[in-house]
């Protein structure tokens, strides 16, 4: 039965839809009841009008089913009208456009209500695996109901958006005030991102805000520089070093042998550490590539004084192996997962 203008409830607001498309119009009729679509003969042909309750949900479950080209095909236009109207011209958007403001939306409401925490992951001693040499935090996001936002989507939603540094910024700020909460005397590994170092100024803000809220002892803080994006040049990451270790603060290059990060850097930058990524240290028994490979860089970090975490050790197979190598340190969840409190800690 068809909807007409008179029975649609007044608390509802209307959605209409701009398209030349019959095709992407089946689509759009897969995510809305046809008994909500009002019909009038003011509407042009290429309109389409529905009356909704959720219009965010609504355009959610459709941009699922369509492609990035499709979005950009469909104008869409809200309206919380007690009437529907299509007089609201100027504030067309596409679909594409739509779920930008909408994330954008989110992501602010998330650093602003501060609905995110740290996981704790222990780095053991590679010949003494009860020796927690320290732990890497991991930053996790939250949804108002508690659930945890995976930390690829919302990085990823941040990167599309501009909103890197910022919630870098919350990620090593909330990483500090835990390390102190838990009066941690281990060593504290604090993601950044190559887009909080990419200018003085803004890494120098970064490092403040991190260091305020943590009395650490001279190395016991870590950074290491995540490789979600490409790392800037050699330069820029010497002065990064030299101005961490002025602040009694060391270095690591995370996910090493993989991408950006080669013996190149390692003999330039020196850091302090290399986590190798655990795409090289998965399957390492039954892959002698990589076993050379891994030979070959522990051999160069030792050479310039640089220690080696092996991440994702995960069985005991993997932990002698790695052992064999001489790697210094190894994290994985053959050692701990990462949890949101340190390993033994007691609450009295």
């Amino acid at each position: 039965m068809e909807a007409s203008v008179s029975n649609i409830n007044e608390d509802k607001g209307y959605i209409f839809f701009w398209c030349k498309s019959r095709e992407l119009y089946r689509k759009i009729n897969t995510r809305f009841d046809e008994s909500t679509r009002v019909h009038s003969e003011n509407f042009f042909a290429s309109v389409r009008c529905y009356a909704v309750e959720d219009h965010e949900t609504k355009i959610t479950q459709l941009s699922e089913i369509l492609s990035e080209e499709e979005q950009q095909k469909i104008k869409i236009l809200f309206s919380y009208s007690l009437t529907p109207s299509m007089n609201e011209f100027g504030f067309i958007r596409t679909i594409e456009q739509f779920n930008m403001e909408a994330s954008a939306r989110w992501l602010c409401e998330l650093l602003v209500d501060r609905r995110y925490k740290p996981l704790m992951q222990p780095i053991v001693n590679a010949h003494d695996t009860q020796d927690v040499m320290g732990y890497e935090f991991l930053f996790r996001g939250l949804y108002p109901d508690g659930r945890v936002i995976s930390a690829p989507y919302m990085f990823g939603t941040a990167e599309k958006l501009g909103m890197l540094y910022p919630l870098d910024l919350a990620a090593g700020e909330v990483a500090a005030i835990y390390a102190k909460k838990f009066d941690i005397k281990e060593r504290v590994f604090i993601n950044v991102l190559p887009e909080s170092i990419k200018s003085e100024e803004a890494f120098t803000a970064w490092l403040s805000t991190v260091t305020k809220n943590f009395q650490y002892e001279k190395n016991q803080l870590v950074f290491e520089l995540v490789e979600s994006q490409e790392i800037p040049d050699v330069d820029t990451m010497q002065k990064v070093v030299e101005l961490l270790h002025d602040h009694g603060v060391q270095f690591a290059l995370d996910d090493f042998g993989t991408g950006f990060n080669n013996l190149v850097t390692l003999t330039q930058v020196r850091p302090d550490y290399v986590k190798i990524d655990k795409s090289l240290t998965d399957n390492i028994m039954r892959d002698p590539f990589k076993w050379n490979l891994l030979a070959n860089i522990v051999d160069a970090a030792k050479q310039v004084g640089t220690k080696v975490i092996a991440e994702g050790v995960e069985d005991e197979e993997t932990y002698a192996i790695l052992k064999d190598v001489d790697v210094d340190y190894m994290q994985g969840y053959y050692f701990g997962y990462p949890s949101e409190r340190p390993i033994g800690y007691n609450e009295d």
